[in-house]
């Protein structure tokens, strides 16, 4: 009885034995399981493998690293459209003070002088209306520290524009445009004309430059069928009439170059009248805008292409006034009356005058107005440099 049980219980401990045995090979071979609580895929990898999931890992830091460094480039941005703004402030403000402590630098000068100048006129005739005694103050200069480097100076009252004292300090360039009459023993004509005006100052009341100048008109040749030859029928039925009962169009064209002087009759800061003269060298072209040849083989005349160009000498006085809107930036109204001296230094016609007509029309036309008086209106802009 004692060995069955001996038997029994060997038995049931080998079987035992083997069902661990079994359940722990079965836990072992078992799948993964991820926190989800599903089967896990089996993951293989190798160095390759390992270094392209590295760069990712690196690639995807650098994409953050730059989504941050764009955020704070467009922050460094406005904070530097806000610095720009405050230091163009700070710099007006600065211009002002510096104006105001220039105006209070000078007024306290012309106050202690004993004899002040025309250019303290303002200041003593105030404390004349004011009726208050100038006694001698202690003049403290006010100083402005400038911001780097760290030094003191005193502020100077800025010279107006074109009243620099000493020869050539200033320097002008005017541009300018209006028209030119001309008034001749025969003719009366009016052109369109520009300017350009380089001066500077010889002392503070006079200034010389050198001007550039342009001018430009269109007429027509009525004096052409006014029986110059004795025959009008010739003129009005063969040639004269095939451009109407006016005559060709004639184009003249002038430029010049003029050396003049000014004086200023007032030392105004905003207002500055003056008076001028000069002397011009000047070159001009004059032809017909309809150059149709004919030639009358009776007569012996040829027509078409006729030109005429010729250089003359003229005088100039002018009168004016210079209105400053700013230091550096003004304008000009000015009226000019010339004349030519004498005729023409030199001429050149295109074709022969003997039997071209037309040819000595151009020549006379030229002689009118060089030795015509006019007069012109100019407006322009005034830049100080």
């Amino acid at each position: 009885m004692k060995s069955k049980t001996l038997l029994v219980l060997a038995l049931t401990l080998s079987f035992a034995n083997a069902f661990a045995q079994s359940a722990e090979e079965r836990v072992l071979n078992t799948e993964p399981i991820d926190v989800d609580g599903y089967l896990s895929e089996k993951q293989v990898t190798d160095g390759e493998l390992e270094q392209i999931r590295s760069e990712i890992r690196k690639q995807k830091n650098e994409v953050v690293l730059n989504k941050e460094k764009t955020k704070g480039f467009k922050e460094l941005s406005k904070t530097t459209e806000k610095l720009s703004e405050t230091t163009e402030e700070y710099l007006d403000e600065k211009k002002d003070a510096q104006k105001e402590i220039a105006e209070y630098n000078k007024k306290i000068k012309c106050l202690m002088e004993e004899n002040p100048g025309a250019d303290c006129a303002k200041y003593v005739r105030a404390a004349r209306e004011e009726q208050a005694p100038v006694e001698a103050p202690v003049v403290q200069e006010i100083a402005v520290a400038q911001a780097a480097p760290a030094t003191v100076s005193t502020v100077e009252m800025e010279p107006a524009a074109g009243m620099g004292d000493s020869a050539f300090e200033t320097i002008k360039m005017l541009f300018q445009g209006g028209v030119t009459n001309y008034n001749g023993e025969k003719e009366s004509l009016q052109a369109d004309a520009a300017g350009l005006r380089i001066e500077s100052n010889v002392n503070n009341r006079f200034s010389m430059g050198v001007g550039f100048n342009y001018a430009q008109l269109k007429t027509d040749d009525y004096a052409n069928g006014s029986n110059i030859y004795g025959n009008n029928n010739y003129y009005g039925s063969q040639y004269y009439g095939a451009y109407g009962q006016k005559g060709r169009e004639i184009q003249y064209k002038k430029m010049g170059i003029d050396l003049y002087g000014k004086f200023f009759i007032t030392q105004g800061t905003r207002f500055r009248p003056y008076i001028g003269a000069g002397l011009g060298y000047n070159m001009a072209d004059l032809k017909y805008s309809q150059n149709n040849p004919y030639q009358n083989t009776t007569f012996g005349y040829n027509y078409g292409n006729e030109a005429y160009k010729t250089n003359f000498a003229t005088g100039t006085v002018s009168l004016g006034s210079e209105v400053m809107i700013t230091r550096s930036f003004g304008l000009n109204f000015e009226g000019t009356y010339a004349t030519g001296l004498g005729s023409s230094l030199s001429s050149q016609n295109s074709k022969n005058v003997s039997n071209s007509p037309d040819q000595r029309r151009l020549g006379q036309l030229a002689d009118d107005i060089i030795n015509s008086n006019s007069l012109s209106i100019f407006a322009g802009a005034v830049v100080v440099f």
